[in-house]
């Protein structure tokens, strides 16, 4: 066990966030393969009928397990097991909406309880109901199906096409514009996701890094820009957070090397120090550069494909600057997906700009945001997102 656990850790590709490569491999492959069964029968009359007797029999469940002393409730705030289940509980009680979540031998769960309006609540995360209208939730965190969804709708993404073998894949990559990016067709926190792509050498890496963590491999265009997640609720665009990865900026003397060591010294409390890695070497590679190259005056690069403050990037509150087409667009995405509560990804070099005259396009879309990345942002001012989810239950308690 203490092997495979080191292994994990020392893995560049899965960043900060280690998984274990076969288990991740097979729980997203057959999920997939499970989501395609599933969404065949979600328009089905017995579908809302089953998804809701699963809700019943989990709520029976865990009163039988509280029963039996196997699990415990936590009343205490402090003891929540993420920041964001913690802003969640901070607005419920502001708003004097009794909540608690659950421990299992004594660990914390994600998984709560709230009444509201005399009704109780159980949901892991987020409040949301048990199904949607439109069985989003069987396909939403597929990056290929939103894709399609999106592509049909006319609405932008990049363009693109998924693989199980290599040929295919170097096949589209010739008709392609370069750069592009790869990454498993299921997943989060960038893990085994390589961009800056030009070369076959590194289009067959690229492949075969992806395919680690599912059978199913994405290539896309490569979009230029911060990434960008819109947390959307009721279809309602709730607030807009951007997220960089390390960057630098030449002055026509500093090594790259040099101006880390720069960019460490000045860096917000909030963020990490960016300490340089074979994972950073290999980035710099496909961009011609290494950690001596000196940048001419002005130019920007990213240093590591990973995004967030935890590898030296940047956060940022920035839905009183995002352009209003932007917001009325995303609001149409959010349509398509139809799910109350949920967080687009998407990437765009000016947010405060109107998108028609920028390459721009959703990448993909996150049931479970972290919706506390609104309330404690590192620039911007703090935005409630909280306040907004719990509107919606109160307004849907009936629903959920």
């Amino acid at each position: 066990m203490s092997n495979n656990t080191t292994t994990q850790k020392k893995c560049l590709a899965c960043g900060n966030n280690p998984t274990h490569h076969t288990m991740t491999w097979f729980n997203q492959s057959s999920t997939i393969f499970m989501m395609a069964f599933s969404r065949s029968t979600a328009s089905l009359f017995l579908y809302p009928i089953v998804s809701k007797t699963i809700d019943w029999l989990f709520r029976y469940w865990m009163l039988l397990l509280l029963k039996c002393g196997i699990v415990t409730i936590n009343t205490d705030i402090d003891k929540a097991p993420s920041y964001r289940g913690k802003v969640l509980w901070e607005e419920a009680q502001a708003r004097g909406i009794p909540m608690h979540n659950f421990f299992t031998f004594n660990k914390a769960t994600d998984i709560y309880e709230a009444t509201v309006k005399g009704k109780h609540i159980f949901f892991t995360g987020l409040p949301r109901p048990a199904a949607t209208k439109t069985g989003s939730e069987w396909w939403l965190d597929d990056k290929w199906i939103l894709k399609q969804k999106l592509m049909a709708a006319n609405l932008p993404v990049a363009r693109g096409g998924v693989f199980t073998t290599f040929a295919p894949m170097r096949e589209l990559f010739n008709q392609l514009e370069k750069p592009v990016i790869i990454k498993p067709r299921l997943g989060s926190r960038g893990r085994h996701t390589t961009t800056y792509i030009t070369t076959e050498d590194q289009l067959r890496d690229a492949f075969t890094s992806a395919k680690q963590l599912c059978h199913w491999v994405i290539m896309e265009g490569h979009l230029i820009g911060s990434v960008y997640r819109a947390t959307m609720v009721d279809n309602k665009l709730a607030g807009v957070l951007s997220g960089d990865p390390p960057r630098v900026t030449g002055d026509g003397t500093h090594t790259i090397a040099e101006l880390i060591e720069q960019k460490n010294a000045t860096r917000h409390p909030g963020i990490k120090d960016v300490v340089p890695t074979n994972a950073h070497h290999t980035f710099l590679s496909r961009l011609g550069l290494t950690l001596q190259s000196v940048l001419p005056t002005g130019k920007t690069i990213d240093l590591l494909e990973k995004i967030g403050v935890s590898y030296g990037g940047n956060s940022g509150e920035v839905t009183h600057l995002t352009h209003p087409e932007i917001k009325r667009i995303l609001e149409e995405v959010a349509k398509v997906v139809d799910d109350p509560i949920v967080g687009f990804d998407f990437i765009i070099e000016h947010i405060d700009q109107s998108p028609h005259t920028q390459k721009w396009g959703v990448i993909e879309c996150n049931g479970v945001p972290f919706i506390n990345l609104h309330h404690d942002p590192i620039e911007g001012p703090s935005n409630n997102v909280a306040a907004k989810v719990w509107d919606y239950v109160e307004a849907h308690v009936d629903e959920l």
